[in-house]
């Protein structure tokens, strides 16, 4: 086999994968419970010609007895989108789901593209990239939400890459380039990217620490760089970091690293550890950025002196950051991939000169050449084959289309009640007429406080077990807000139900009116809702089954996490089905043993079925 022909064996694959990639991308419906806040927003936005000083969504933030404990953090969600949102709700209004998720699967697409360049402008082995590049999309496939942070992760590699770029061409031994113009870039992105989303504080750190990295080298005369290059460099950094400042909130971005944020983030997904997601089994294994992570530690080892001071400072800092919290993974599989790439194809090179590899090089090469052909095609046609394209929201999942529709289509008066994922789409679809009770925003601490103890059905917050006959504090505070409808998404992020349907499914003074896989609503017993209620209630055992078949097809689909299981008990345990908790309760111990409260529950059910026989 000629050395042409293994070329383009290799760009037929690079071809199908990226094929393949794009494909599954546009195949993911519209799902981001955030996303439909950013329209609501942007149409709000676009209606008034201004954006919002103070929440206009939510009734329960206007209350003066809700007065916000962190208005400058508010300020900041509210201002910090502004220009995604517009353009969202433009596209999304034009060209409906469609539009978006054509947008969403490109940016996607460029960020895949973007690491790929990076690791062919290194001269990194066709081979390598290859498997590299397909670790980064597994990654990528945790990330789909349809939100500004796309724009965030698409421009943090474009600023890495510039400078990258810029200050490493001197440095490549197989090419002497002259550093471009492309440095200049840095201007209007950060000019850009801070009225796109607040995450452009990433740039400026990818910045800062080139500028740290560098200038010990400028200093000593080390780096090789001409006096016009120097000041090239210094002046873009320090003009495009400048520049990031003109924006609604200014520098005030960077207020997202204090304490405070750690009240709103605690039991956010994305805000938790990786490793501890993955140690309470609340998450599948990344593959993808495992295997990284791994190769990480490797290169830091054999490589690590060798490595560039800046380069060195931003992959290990991302590489922690990634340890961190959720949200951070995608940065250091971006811009670490290409790093990674770098190194070891640097100590793959080292190998190579050795007499066994040397002698069998043009051999290995038309191996590997059929082998990632034969990959990418196979991987393709499954592709094809699996997935369809329907341009569509995800109502069955994530979007409670036809809940919303009922409330619309009957009219249904008073105060609403919702849960933070659905707060979103209920303002889309309702506002003005309706606003909701809070949203995944989470912009007031108080809301957010009141809405967690709803959600659980706290009975106090003295005492784990309230007198007979106190009212319990979840009731209260629906009767404070005069809340006459409850829409609720039947199932939490964690896998749970809500304790607060199951304690509404046996409460004498609510009712349940509609209920589908996704979503729920009860509505308060009172002469208001009477015809409603008699035209449209719904039995509790249809909805006990209702929630029993949702639990058991996510059950079935994550066989990691023990909370779908947990939650199937609880519902068998109310229903008199003792035997089915017990066997729910004891496979849930297996998926997560050693945990305290899947042991009492097993104890508490095996003394009641021992009572009963």
């Amino acid at each position: 086999m000629k050395i042409k022909t293994s070329r383009l064996l290799v760009f037929i694959s690079f071809f199908l994968l990226f094929s393949a990639f794009l494909y599954n991308y546009l195949s993911i419906n519209l799902w981001d419970y955030d996303f439909w806040w950013h329209i609501a927003t942007g149409r709000y936005i676009v209606e008034t010609g201004s954006i919002p000083d103070k929440d206009p969504l939510s009734y329960t933030s206007g209350l003066e007895e809700n007065r916000n404990l962190f208005p400058d953090r508010e300020h900041l969600i509210l201002k910090q989108y502004w220009l995604s949102q517009v353009i969202f709700y433009l596209i999304y209004g034009t060209f409906g789901a469609t539009g978006i998720i054509i947008l969403r699967s490109l940016i996607l697409f460029l960020i895949i593209f973007s690491v790929f360049w990076g690791l062919k402008r290194n001269s990194v082995n066709p081979y390598l990239s290859f498997a590299i590049v397909f670790l980064v999309y597994k990654t990528t496939l945790t990330f789909t939400g349809e939100r500004p942070v796309l724009f965030t992760m698409l421009f943090s590699v474009t600023v890495f890459l510039l400078l990258d770029e810029y200050l490493r061409n001197r440095e490549r031994k197989d090419i002497l380039r002259p550093r471009g113009k492309s440095i200049f870039l840095l201007i209007p992105l950060m000019l850009l990217w801070p009225n796109l989303h607040g995450g452009f504080i990433i740039g400026i750190i990818i910045i800062a620490v080139f500028l740290i990295g560098e200038t010990p080298k400028i200093i000593l005369k080390k780096s090789g760089y001409t006096r016009q290059e120097i000041l090239i460099f210094y002046a873009v950094s320090v003009l495009s970091i400048a520049i990031s400042a003109i924006n609604p909130n200014g520098l005030a971005a960077f207020m997202t690293l204090s304490a405070e944020r750690d009240f709103f983030h605690s039991a956010i997904h994305e805000y938790m550890s990786t490793f501890s997601l993955y140690k309470e089994n609340m998450r599948p294994l990344d593959i993808g950025y495992l295997s990284l992570l791994l190769m990480s530690f490797v290169v830091l080892i054999l490589r690590g002196r060798q490595m560039s001071i800046s380069c060195l400072m931003l992959f290990s800092g991302l590489l922690y950051m990634s340890t961190t919290a959720l949200r951070f993974m995608p940065y250091y599989v971006f811009i670490g991939a290409i790093v990674l790439g770098r190194e070891i194809n640097l100590i793959i090179e080292k190998q190579s000169e050795k007499a066994f590899f040397s002698t069998k090089r043009n051999w290995l090469t038309h191996v590997f050449a059929v082998m990632i052909l034969l990959f990418s095609s196979v991987y393709f046609i499954w592709m094809a084959n699996s997935k369809g394209l329907s341009f569509k929201e995800a109502k069955g999942h994530s979007v409670p289309v036809g809940a919303v529709d009922f409330i619309e289509g009957n009219r249904l008066s008073g105060n609403i009640y919702n849960d933070f994922g659905f707060g979103g789409y209920i303002t889309w679809r309702l506002y003005p007429w309706k606003k909701t009770f809070t949203d995944t925003r989470s912009l007031n601490s108080t809301v957010v406080a009141e809405t967690v103890w709803i959600l659980e059905a706290t009975e106090s917050m003295r005492s784990r077990q309230l007198s007979e006959g106190k009212v319990p504090l979840w009731e209260k505070l629906l009767n404070h807000y005069e809340i006459n409808i409850i829409l609720l998404d039947t199932l939490g992020v964690n896998g749970t139900v809500p304790p607060v349907i199951l304690s509404l499914l046996e409460h004498d003074k609510w009712v349940p009116v509609y209920a589908d896989l996704i979503s729920i609503i009860f509505v308060r017993d009172t002469d208001v809702n009477r015809e409603i209620i008699r035209r449209f209630r719904v039995p509790k055992e249809m909805v006990y089954n209702t929630l029993i078949s949702r639990i058991t097809q996510w059950a079935m689909f994550n066989k990691e996490n023990p909370r779908y299981l947990l939650s199937l008990g609880d519902i068998f345990y109310r229903m008199g089905r003792i035997n089915d908790a017990l066997t729910a309760y004891e496979y849930a111990d297996k998926r997560l043993p050693h945990n305290n409260l899947i042991k009492q529950k097993i104890e508490q059910t095996k003394k009641e079925i021992e009572s009963t026989t």
